[in-house]
């Protein structure tokens, strides 16, 4: 029945005027039912604290909303795979806790690792706190974090693993250069001075160091990695099996792709979890109400969005939310990876590169509407292709696209793609019958009639666009085709997270392999370096580069922005205190999953199940 009124709002959808907002009558029936996300925002914060005096429990029990099994990548560095992050986030990471705003804690002796910066000299000082463990109870140190770069950095590991870690933001740090082009054995710039004390030398000083966005944020252990060779790293037991960990959780048990049970971690820093045994699974998005209604978890991540109607009717939980730092987004395919070079070769040949047809591919697009009728409210129009987290940073003049079909079918006119035989579809400039392949991720029972109302309104316009395979695919799947350039591929729905750095050198830059779209220009390298050169220190010259960068990225755009969502966070009501908020008074917020309490033996049931 779900699937059907969505596919009904589809046909509603299409019904919307052809310049700007929704004035059919029933489309705005439709949208009554619609929450602002402001409102949902002040009804379910991020910060609950439930009655109950806490009792002992044997387990904590977690799920992550997925469709598809994860990797199995356990470094909080290293991973590639977002569901990896997920299963480590909270359990098995924090080697730099942040401020409030979302800046690394500097010269604070009460951090896993003391920070301090040296303009002048232009130098990060490390100072590992002794309580900052390994769950075998021996000490960080400086030989880990040397060891994590060394992997990072290796060109064997970076083409075995097709890691993306490795961009120019990072290639700041002296040294590191010449040594992923294999003329150094060592990285000059990672001065050690002894175990628990080291300096990292940069070539310039930019706003990214206090971000931490030319560094490593979190280490493996450098032992565990010893006679490990770079190309067989990923692939390792050290990684896969039985990493160590100095966060509140450590790995005991791992059921490939479904399972992962952590047991406490009796040298975290913070003191050792209340609850000792750690139970993580996946939960497919179909059995979702149906185990939150039963009680069958604690805490449920990733919860879909189209299931909040029925959240709300549930009285064994609690909903929190928080802004979300991420973006899903149109990104269209403009080139390849060179392996070789680490860099994106953009292709001027490509199907997707006419500036007019990606314009118009965006105009198609209700964007307020995909927000309030498919995500109940949970999301906004993404404005551009900037962090929501830094609103200091954006353009007010600047405001996404807003859907206007007219404009769409007249920037198809002016580039050459006309309707020749009045079927409806518009052929390719050369006269020629010509398709698009879309290539989208399932998930949930919104993302089939989503990918169908995105489908349905580039046909409106003229152009005739089909899922790959005729089909939605795993994450797994679509991620493996999306970074290895396949072919088939015109163009991508995805998501991407935006990390606690407002730079994006790391994202849309030459040398990030997470430019899925494969672009560069002269002019976006030029307005993204700008943003973190050594000027960009000044904040004015700061903001200014970001609202320059902001602009030529609309301009050309090799990404189409669609929505900025709010994460969702389920909590059974027998936990005592959960605080997901980012700070707390102006401060960072200290809650850790080690805090976690419980007042009840068991999850608590919905009274109506």
């Amino acid at each position: 029945m779900k699937f059907k009124k969505a596919l009904a709002l589809i046909s509603g959808m299409l019904l919307l005027a052809s310049c700007g907002g929704i004035n059919d009558g029933g489309a705005k029936d439709a949208q009554k039912e619609a929450v602002d996300v402001s409102t949902v925002e002040s009804q379910y914060p991020s910060y609950v604290e439930n009655e109950g005096n806490p009792v002992e429990t044997s387990v904590l029990k977690v799920a992550v909303v997925s469709d598809s099994p994860f990797r199995g990548i356990f470094n909080g560095f290293l991973y590639s795979d977002s569901l990896d992050g997920s299963f480590m986030a909270s359990t098995m990471n924090g080697a730099f806790p942040i401020d409030a705003d979302l800046k690394i804690i500097l010269d604070s002796d009460e951090t896993p690792i003391k920070v301090s910066v040296n303009p002048e000299e232009k130098t990060v000082t490390y100072k590992i706190n002794p309580n900052f463990k390994w769950s075998n109870g021996e000490p960080v140190t400086t030989k880990d974090i040397v060891k994590t770069y060394e992997i990072m950095a290796n060109q064997e590991y970076i083409t075995s693993s097709k890691s993306l870690r490795y961009n120019k933001n990072r290639k700041a740090i002296v040294g590191i250069e010449e040594y992923n082009e294999g003329k150094a054995d060592k990285i000059s710039g990672l001065e050690v001075i002894d175990d628990s004390t080291m300096k990292i030398h940069l070539k310039e000083m930019t706003p990214s160091v206090y971000w931490g966005g030319n560094f490593v944020p979190e280490f493996v252990n450098a032992k565990q990695f010893e006679g490990i060779p770079m190309d067989k790293i990923t692939e390792s037991d050290a990684l896969r099996k039985n990493p160590l960990s100095y966060g509140p959780y450590v790995i005991k048990e791992i059921v490939q792709g479904e399972k992962v049970i952590f047991e406490a971690n009796p040298y975290y820093y913070k003191g050792e979890p209340k609850i000792k045994r750690l139970e993580m699974e996946i939960l497919p998005p179909s059995q979702q109400v149906a185990a939150i209604k039963a009680g069958k978890y604690d805490i449920v991540l990733k919860v879909s969005p189209e299931i909040f109607p029925e959240l709300e009717k549930l009285d064994n939980i609690n909903i929190l939310t928080k802004k979300a730092g991420s973006m899903n987004y149109i990104a269209f395919k403009l080139g390849k990876w060179d392996e070789e070079k680490n860099e994106v070769v953009t292709d001027p040949n490509s199907k997707m590169y006419d500036l007019n047809l990606r314009k118009a591919i965006a105009y198609a697009i209700d964007m307020d509407a995909v927000s309030k009728q498919f995500y109940h409210g949970l999301s906004t129009p993404a404005k551009s292709q900037l962090s929501p987290l830094f609103p200091s940073l954006h353009n007010p003049e600047i405001n996404g696209f807003k859907q206007d079909v007219e404009k769409a079918k007249q920037l198809l006119d002016e580039a050459g793609f006309k309707d020749v035989d009045g079927d409806g579809i518009r052929e390719g400039k050369d006269g020629k019958p010509v398709k698009y392949t879309l290539a989208m991720m399932s998930g949930g029972e919104i993302a089939e009639p989503l990918a169908q109302y995105y489908i349905q309104q580039w046909k409106a316009i003229g152009l005739d666009v089909e899922l790959l395979d005729g089909r939605l695919l795993d994450s797994k799947n679509f991620y493996n085709r999306v970074n290895g350039d396949d072919p088939a591929i015109d163009f991508c729905i995805a998501g991407i997270g935006f990390g606690t750095d407002p730079q994006q050198l790391a994202i849309f830059g030459k040398n990030a392999k997470f430019n899925i779209s494969r672009y560069i220009s002269d002019n976006l390298e030029a307005a993204l370096d700008a943003t973190v050169s050594k000027d960009a220190m000044n904040e004015e010259y700061r903001v200014k580069a970001y609202k320059d960068y902001e602009k030529v990225f609309m301009e050309e755009i090799p990404a189409v922005p669609i929505l900025n969502k709010l994460d969702i966070l389920v909590v059974n009501k027998r936990i005592k205190k959960y605080d997901w908020r980012p700070n707390v008074d102006g401060k960072p917020n200290t809650f850790k999953w080690s805090m976690i309490e419980v007042v009840a033996p068991q999850p608590i049931v919905d009274s109506k199940n």
